[in-house]
């Protein structure tokens, strides 16, 4: 009996040893602290034309707690193609980098401090960035000249990633029926 329990430890020693293997490479990136993507429209009512790829866009909210702004100077807004081809992507398709935001000054180091409740949207299509829904959400356009017609989200499912120095978080989707969705 006593070589059947050990028997037994080892084996779940050993599984938990491989699994903590397998979870710690599958968690590769930190969550971006204090960001969160909040919303993905993935799907522009009608035939994707050049004229609704603004229908698409990826709502990324300061959700900090407590309530802190955040300096999103470099946050990158990507879908999962442009992810998986971070090193030879030479003309940044379906990406989008956060240099300034319409509303806020950007500061002398380069910051630009979204604040607690605050959106940044960006728009796979092409605007003047501008501050909307009395100044808490922040519009940016990628004007993509990639995908088609500049429609970057697919249709039927994609993964929405934001990157912020080291840390990057995902938010992956399959067609609902819909136009957009939240995590």
């Amino acid at each position: 009996m006593g070589t059947i329990k050990s028997l037994a430890v080892f084996v779940a020693l050993a599984l938990a040893v491989g699994l903590g293997g397998l979870t710690s490479s599958a968690a590769a990136f930190a969550d971006v602290p204090s960001l969160a993507i909040t919303q993905v429209g993935y799907n522009a009512y009608g035939s994707d034309t050049i004229y609704n790829r603004n229908q698409e866009f990826v709502d990324v909210k300061n959700v900090s707690s407590p309530a802190v702004d955040v300096n999103v100077a470099g946050l990158v807004v990507a879908d999962q193609w442009a992810k998986s081809h971070e090193g030879d992507n030479d003309r940044n398709c379906n990406t989008l980098k956060v240099t300034s935001l319409a509303g806020i000054t950007t500061g002398a180091d380069g910051s630009v401090m979204l604040a607690a409740g605050h959106t940044v949207r960006v728009y796979s299509g092409r605007g003047v960035p501008a501050v909307s829904a009395g100044g808490s959400v922040h519009t940016l356009f990628m004007n993509s000249r990639c995908g088609y017609h500049g429609h970057i989200w697919g249709n039927g499912g994609d993964t929405a990633w934001i990157t912020l120095g080291a840390n990057a978080e995902s938010f992956a989707f399959d067609f609902d029926n819909g136009y957009t969705v939240k995590p």
